[in-house]
C-alpha cells in the first residue's frame, strides 16, 4: 500500500498563485503612480484586489522582470533600451528592490541624458519571455512616453 502524500499548505498556496497569476504581469512607471496589475493575453489593466497582493507579496516567485528607459532623440521618434532580468531562485517581491535598483541605475547611466524622458518596468511571478514589442506597448499604456521636455530639459508630464 502507497503512503498518501502529507499535506503541505504553502505548496497548496505556491499552487494557487501559479494558476491565479497565470498570463499576468505586474507593471510600473513609476512618474505615473502606483503599480498596476495587467493581463498578457489581452493587454488589459486588472483590478488589483487584496487576494492577489497576497499572492504576489506573501509567496516567493520566480520572477522575470522587463527593465526600460524611455527617450526622445534629437529628431522627435520615441525610443526605448531595455534588459530582461531573470531570477532563478524564488524570492519575495520586496526581495527584489535592490536588485532592480541597480539594474536600472546601470541602464541609466548608459542612456544619453538629453534624451531620458522615463523609465519603467514589467514583471511576471514565473519564468517569461518578454517580447519587446509587447513590453512597449504595455508600458507605453502605462503611460511612459506622456511626458515632454522643456528648453531646459526638464521632464514635464502632458496635461489634459
Amino acid at each position: 500500500m502507497r503512503k498518501r502524500k502529507k499535506f503541505n499548505p504553502l505548496k497548496q498556496a505556491e499552487a494557487l498563485a501559479r494558476a491565479r497569476l497565470k498570463n499576468t504581469a505586474i507593471g510600473c512607471v513609476p512618474a505615473q503612480g502606483p503599480c498596476q496589475f495587467l493581463s498578457l493575453t489581452n493587454s488589459q489593466l486588472i483590478p488589483m484586489t487584496q487576494d492577489t497582493f497576497q499572492l504576489i507579496s506573501n509567496i516567493r516567485h520566480k520572477w522575470t522582470v522587463f527593465i526600460a528607459v524611455f527617450g526622445i532623440d534629437d529628431f522627435g521618434k520615441p525610443y526605448m533600451k531595455s534588459e530582461e532580468i531573470e531570477v532563478t531562485d524564488p524570492q519575495f517581491q520586496k526581495d527584489m528592490v535592490n536588485t532592480l535598483n541597480k539594474h536600472h541605475k546601470t541602464l541609466i547611466d548608459g542612456f544619453n541624458r538629453k534624451h531620458l524622458l522615463s523609465v519603467g518596468w514589467l514583471a511576471t511571478p514565473y519564468k517569461h519571455i518578454w517580447n519587446e514589442d509587447q513590453a512597449y506597448k504595455l508600458l507605453t499604456q502605462l503611460g511612459a512616453l506622456e511626458f515632454v521636455k522643456n528648453e531646459e530639459n526638464e521632464i514635464l508630464p502632458l496635461t489634459a
